[in-house]
């Protein structure tokens, strides 16, 4: 093995395990313990590594710089898997699917208030918070963290928030994914007023270096599109980026799910590329055109939003559950009980929880059970990326019982 190539294996195995040995490394490449020793002052002197007795560990923040500014595609396949590698679920099987994920990433400032603010109404906040964020990397997150193999394509601006962004991937145990770089906006971010009152929230977005992705940068992911069984969006990204990954996944025949959040008119025209749709009751309604005020409107505005091709529609009603609507049917699935501590990221952990559960062959109402069981734990959490383990899940589904509503 040439110089470069190992180098490049070790840095695979830095991003990976966030730390090496020397007398480790030396017997993986059969190499001197000497040659190892050049190999991490090298890695030493760009900031990336800092040397310990017998080896060294990871600069998070150089590390994170080096990776964008290189777009380097950060995949779980680069290093051997071992046994801790491996996801069990509860009977000790191996858990499967694979999900590809294209989204945001961004700084979300959030402030919980008594109340949410009336136009120009000043009120003070009981708790103020600097969160990673972004639709894209809290669903991603959820996903991991409901067991899936995720995939994650995300851009970040070149900026002081781009390393804060790859320390929290890194860290977040997402093993693979591709983070571009642009010099031409700013990292996204997001301002949240999280109501102490009632649990709702509001959100501005600035969508930043999320609007910049090419359509060559999608198709540079189109290997990792080919592996994954589900795709997921949102809206926090470029549209002609958004087309690109569905007309990947529609040539791969992926089950493609997206949650079109933030509103946008400009997405109508992919409806019918749209395996499954997860819209919200604000979100439906301006699909619509039905204003949404209880479960027959939200049945008839299921019903007009399936006429634009899309094959299923999931219309999540916060606190009361959702309604799933296919043209032979429509079903109600009540909400998980749960104490709302923060509900800002609720719709992410269920997209992702969902995307998960479909990755791995559950049947649509079962899916949706395991998704909206997830999203009853995140939102019991404070932080729109705080998302709860499988475990609590299963465990949450078991202690309590659901009664699935035909609608008639």
């Amino acid at each position: 093995m040439f110089k470069e190539e190992r180098r490049a294996t070790i840095l695979n195995l830095l991003i990976k395990d966030h730390s090496v040995s020397v007398s480790k490394l030396a017997v993986l490449f059969n190499v001197s313990q000497e040659t190892i020793r050049s190999d991490l002052c090298y890695f030493q002197k760009t900031g990336m590594l800092v040397r310990c007795y017998g080896g060294g560990i990871v600069n998070r923040q150089t590390l994170s710089r080096f990776i964008t500014k290189n777009k380097i595609d950060i995949s779980s396949t680069l290093a051997t898997p071992t046994n801790k590698d491996i996801r069990l679920n509860k009977d000790g099987a191996k858990m499967s699917g694979k999900v590809c994920i294209l989204g945001s990433f961004n700084i979300d400032v959030s402030a919980t208030v008594p109340w949410l603010p009336q136009s120009g109404e000043s009120i003070l906040a009981s708790q103020f918070g600097f969160y990673p964020g972004g639709k894209g990397a809290n669903q991603a997150l959820a996903a991991n963290n409901a067991g899936a193999d995720v995939h994650f394509i995300f851009k970040v601006g070149n900026d002081q928030f781009s390393a804060f962004a790859l320390n929290h991937i890194i860290q977040s145990g997402i093993n693979s994914y591709c983070a571009y770089q642009t010099d031409d906006a700013p990292t996204g971010s997001a301002l949240i007023y999280f109501s102490a009152e009632d649990g709702d929230n509001i959100i501005a977005i600035y969508p930043g270096a999320n609007m910049t992705l090419s359509k060559q940068e999608i198709n540079e992911q189109q290997g990792y599109i080919s592996e994954a069984a589900v795709l997921l969006m949102q809206l926090e990204t470029n549209i002609d980026a958004i087309e690109e990954f569905v007309h990947l996944g529609k040539l791969e025949k992926k089950t493609i799910i997206l949650n079109p959040a933030p509103y946008t008119k400009n997405v109508h025209h992919l409806l019918s590329s749209i395996d499954i749709l997860t819209p919200n009751e604000t979100e439906a309604s301006f699909l619509s055109g039905i204003t949404i005020t209880d479960i027959d409107d939200a049945k008839r505005a299921g019903y007009i939003i399936l006429q634009s091709g899309v094959k299923k529609v999931i219309i999540t009603l916060g606190a009361q559950g959702s309604l799933l609507c296919e043209h032979h049917r429509t079903l109600f699935i009540p909400a998980w009980d749960a104490v709302v501590k923060d509900a800002a990221g609720a719709g992410d952990a269920f997209n992702g929880a969902l995307a998960t559960s479909l990755a791995r062959k559950s049947d649509l109402v079962s899916a949706i059970q395991y998704a909206s069981a997830f999203a009853s734990l995140a939102v019991e959490q404070e932080g729109a990326s705080s998302m709860p383990q499988h475990e609590q899940v299963l465990h949450r589904m078991r202690t309590q019982s659901h009664d699935i509503v035909n609608i008639k």
